[in-house]
């Protein structure tokens, strides 16, 4: 074998080798993002994922998630089922008690940066209420403990 073809091979198979390596340094690095997951705000202050009890509305608990159950949770959004607790303020919120929606779907989504961390940003709640589909939304964009 000529003396360029036996210094080509030994590179050739060096570079080969090499390539894996930077893949799977590619991947960990992307694991590691993964490892610190998008979270919610609670009324507390501390984040929380995949709450199963969750109070929506800090300042007077009208809204919250009860016995909720998530299918999914990943770094856009998560998605789950719930049994939506709201005051419908009849004949007036200090008057009237909570009503129950089984069988509501929730969304949480628009992850944003923090000062807590990543932090979800936007709910979603479809419940049916006298046999018409509604829908809850709450923003913590723009909230100062944000």
């Amino acid at each position: 074998m000529p003396r360029l073809a036996r210094l080509v091979v030994p590179v050739a198979l060096a570079v080969t080798l090499a390539v894996p390596t930077l893949a799977v340094s590619a991947s960990s690095g992307a694991s590691k993002v993964k490892a610190s997951p998008v979270k919610i705000l609670t009324c507390a202050g501390t984040t929380v994922s995949r709450p199963r009890n969750f109070v929506i509305s800090c300042a007077d608990a009208n809204a919250a998630l009860t016995q909720t159950h998530w299918s999914t949770w990943s770094a856009h959004s998560a998605t789950g089922t719930t049994r939506f607790a709201l005051n419908l303020c009849t004949p007036y919120c200090a008057a009237s008690p909570m009503s129950y929606f089984p069988r509501s779907s929730v969304t949480v989504s628009a992850p944003v940066s923090t000062r807590h961390g990543r932090l979800f940003s936007k709910l979603v709640v479809h419940y049916v209420y006298r046999g018409k589909a509604r829908s809850f939304s709450f923003s913590w964009a723009g909230d100062p403990s944000f």
